[in-house]
C-alpha cells in the first residue's frame, strides 16, 4: 500500500506583498528537530502514514518523504509497488532500526512545520539556513542599486514547500525576433530568476528568465556554472559580496540571452535533425516527463526491431520513429498560440523558437512545481540548440 503523504504547498505570487505574506506564513512555524532524538524516543513508522511514538504522530509531505527515502537508500517507486497493507511501514522500520542507517541519520535534522505536525524536509546539522526573508531583502537592495541600463523590477514569484523562486525583469532590455511571418516584432522581456530553498539545497541558484509578451510564456535559461550558484556557506559578509558579484555578472551577461533568441528564431524546426542524436532526443522528451511514452502509446508507435537487424538498420528506424514523434509534439502539447504556427498554412515555416514555446505554453496550465520544471528543462534545451546551431 502506498505511503500516504500530505500535499506539498504551492503558491503563485503575483506581487511583492504576496511574496512577503507567503514567506511569513511558511517561516514562522518551521523548526529543525534531530532525527536521532525522534528515533531514540521510540518513534516508528505507523499505518503507512505516520512517524511517532503513539502519543506524538508526525506526517510527511511528499518532499519530506522523498528526502527520507533518498537518505536511507530506498527507492520510492519500489515502495509504491507494495500492495500489502502496512508492509511499507515494516520495510521502513526495518531500515530505520539498522545500525548503519541510524549512523547515516545521526547528524541529520527533520524540518518540521509545527503548526500541522508535518515533516517537510531533511537537512544536516551543519546545513546553513539562508532564509527566504533574507533573500528577498538582499536581492531588492542589490537590484535597486543597479544602473539605469540594468535596472530591474519584480516580475513574479512562486513558492513550493520552502523553495522560493523570484523573478525580476530588466526595465530597458528586451529580446526581439523579426521576420517570422507575423505582424510586428515578437518581443520578450528578459530578466533573472533566483531560487532558494530552506531544505535540501545549500545554494541560491540563478538563471536567466525570458517572458514572451505575445503569450506570457516563461523560460528559464541556464547561466554559466561559474556564476549560477551562491553557496550558503561562509560568513555573512562573504555571502553578501558573492551575491552582489553574481547578480552583477549575470546582468552584464544578458546579451547572450538576446543572442540565443535570435539564433533560435533563425533556425527552422526540423524533426529529422533533432532525431539524429539519441541523446538530444532524450533531452527533447525529458522537457515534459513521460511525454515519449505517452506519445508512443497514443500513436501506437512502439519501436521494435527484427532480431537480425543491423546497427545501421536499427539506427535508421530509430531516427524515423523519433522524428515522427517529435513532429507531433506541437500538436499534442501546443496551445492556442502554438496552433497559429503549427496548424496554419498562412504562417512562415516554424522555427526552433516556436518549438521551444510549445513546451512553455503547455507549462502555463500545469501546477506550479511542474511548470517550473518544464520551464527549466525547456530553457536548457533552448540553450543547447542555440549553442549547437550548426547542426541544425
Amino acid at each position: 500500500m502506498t505511503f500516504r503523504t500530505e500535499k506539498v504547498n504551492e503558491a503563485s505570487l503575483g506581487t511583492l506583498e504576496d511574496v512577503k505574506d507567503w514567506i511569513s506564513d511558511t517561516e514562522k512555524n518551521l523548526r529543525r528537530v534531530p532525527v536521532r532524538g525522534i528515533l531514540e524516543s521510540g518513534a516508528i513508522v505507523r499505518d503507512d502514514e505516520y512517524l511517532g511514538d503513539g502519543d506524538t504522530l508526525l506526517r510527511f509531505n511528499k518532499a519530506g518523504f522523498t528526502a527520507l527515502c533518498q537518505k536511507i537508500g530506498i527507492r520510492q517507486d519500489f515502495l509504491e509497488r507494495l500492495e500489502t497493507p502496512l508492509l511499507t511501514s515494516q520495510v521502513l522500520n526495518d531500515l530505520l532500526s539498522q545500525k548503519k542507517v541510524k549512523e547515516a541519520l545521526g547528524n541529520d535534522e527533520f524540518v518540521l512545520d509545527e503548526q500541522t505536525g508535518t515533516i517537510i524536509g531533511l537537512v544536516t546539522k551543519t546545513y546553513v539556513t539562508y532564509s527566504n526573508q533574507r533573500l528577498l531583502q538582499d536581492l531588492t537592495e542589490r537590484i535597486d542599486g543597479l544602473g539605469s541600463e540594468e535596472a530591474m523590477t519584480f516580475h513574479h514569484g512562486y513558492g513550493v514547500n520552502t523553495a522560493l523562486t523570484l523573478r525580476f525583469k530588466f526595465r530597458k532590455r528586451h529580446g526581439v525576433i523579426q521576420g517570422r511571418g507575423g505582424v510586428g516584432d515578437d518581443k520578450s522581456e528578459l530578466g533573472l530568476n533566483f531560487l532558494n530553498s530552506m531544505v535540501g539545497t545549500s545554494a541560491v541558484r540563478i538563471s536567466y528568465f525570458l517572458h514572451r509578451l505575445i503569450c506570457a510564456n516563461g523560460l528559464m535559461v541556464p547561466v554559466a556554472d561559474s556564476v549560477s550558484r551562491v553557496n550558503h556557506s561562509g560568513n555573512a559578509d562573504s555571502f553578501q559580496s558573492r551575491l552582489t558579484r553574481c547578480v552583477d555578472e549575470c546582468a552584464r551577461g544578458i546579451n547572450q540571452l538576446q543572442g540565443m533568441l535570435r539564433e533560435l528564431g533563425s533556425l527552422p524546426f526540423d524533426p529529422d535533425k533533432l532525431a539524429l542524436d539519441s541523446r538530444l532526443v532524450d533531452q527533447v522528451f525529458d522537457v515534459v516527463a513521460g511525454s515519449k511514452q505517452a506519445m508512443s502509446e497514443h500513436f501506437g508507435a512502439h519501436l521494435r526491431f527484427p532480431n537480425d537487424a543491423t546497427f545501421a538498420e536499427r539506427e535508421q528506424k530509430r531516427r524515423a520513429h523519433d522524428a515522427f514523434l517529435i513532429s507531433q509534439l506541437p500538436l499534442r502539447f501546443g496551445g492556442d498560440y502554438s496552433a497559429r504556427v503549427f496548424r496554419t498554412t498562412l504562417r512562415d515555416k516554424a522555427t526552433m523558437f516556436d518549438f521551444i514555446n510549445v513546451f512553455t505554453e503547455f507549462a502555463k496550465v500545469q501546477p506550479v512545481s511542474e511548470r517550473l520544471e518544464i520551464e527549466e528543462n525547456a530553457g536548457a534545451l533552448a540553450k543547447f540548440i542555440a549553442d549547437n546551431s550548426r547542426k541544425f
